[in-house]
């Protein structure tokens, strides 16, 4: 919602409204200060969930974190085999509350048992930690991309994406690839008309790791959501490449190695 709020005209009346503080989840940190200055408010940041009780927050103004623990909750990143980070690693965010396992998942005990494996829930969210012990978030595990030996957030891609000043929102997702493993689409809605896909690659270009840089490219005219706004991955995916979707390596256009 920041992102699409930004994109809209600027207007002189922007700061003349009653609000002063926007509670958020998952401002993009390239934003953060210019919507806080373009709209007059003070952005507080957090992380929680409605499977587990567990939050995180940043009412400090630290650009980009979702903060840190609160209420004796413990929060830790890890890997696949559940060995903790050092900061400055992206593992999977998990937590636990001082009073221990306070959820199940109804009539899904196995499901339950997973998500609680070792005492820790599981929160199938990307997270990274830094020196100062500050959360900030990475994307959804289960939306990440592999290719070609590396892992590649949908969150993060998408984030570079719509800092063009052409786009309204991206979705961006795997399709298989024809060498193993997956390529990355982004699908893109434009709010104005014109921007060619090596435009937009050239956007991309320095702002990702060269690995990140979509191979395909498709506008169109709306993303399928979900009831609460988010994008729907598994759809998309159905979708795959079309017709309508351009190809970088087709087109002979080329990534800078970075």
């Amino acid at each position: 919602m920041i992102s699409v709020l930004l994109k809209q005209p600027p207007r002189s009346d922007d700061k003349d409204h009653p609000v002063r503080v926007v509670v958020d989840a998952g401002c993009p940190p390239q934003v953060w200060e210019e919507f806080e200055n373009r709209f007059g408010v003070r952005i507080v940041e957090w992380f929680g969930m409605a499977d587990s009780p567990g939050i995180l927050l940043n009412d400090v103004g630290k650009v980009g974190a979702m903060g840190k623990p609160v209420a004796g909750v413990e929060f830790q990143v890890v890997d696949e085999e559940d060995n903790l980070l050092p900061p400055g690693e992206v593992g999977e965010l998990i937590f636990r509350h001082p009073q221990g396992q306070l959820t199940h998942y109804h009539k899904l005990p196995e499901a339950t048992e997973e998500a609680y494996a070792g005492g820790w829930f599981h929160s199938r969210d990307l997270a990274v930690m830094d020196e100062e012990g500050f959360f900030y978030y990475k994307g959804r595990k289960k939306e990440s991309i592999r290719r070609r030996g590396e892992n590649i957030s949908a969150w993060e891609i998408e984030s570079v994406v719509n800092r063009h000043p052409a786009v309204l929102e991206s979705a961006a997702y795997d399709v298989p690839s024809e060498l193993g493993e997956d390529e990355v689409k982004v699908e893109v809605v434009l709010k104005e008309a014109g921007l060619s896909p090596e435009e937009l690659l050239d956007h991309c270009q320095g702002k990702m790791a060269h690995y990140a840089v979509p191979r395909y490219v498709e506008f169109v005219e709306s993303l399928p959501k979900t009831e609460t706004e988010r994008n729907q991955y598994a759809t998309l995916r159905e979708r795959g490449v079309t017709e309508d979707t351009w190809d970088r390596e087709a087109a002979g256009y080329e990534v800078a190695r970075t």
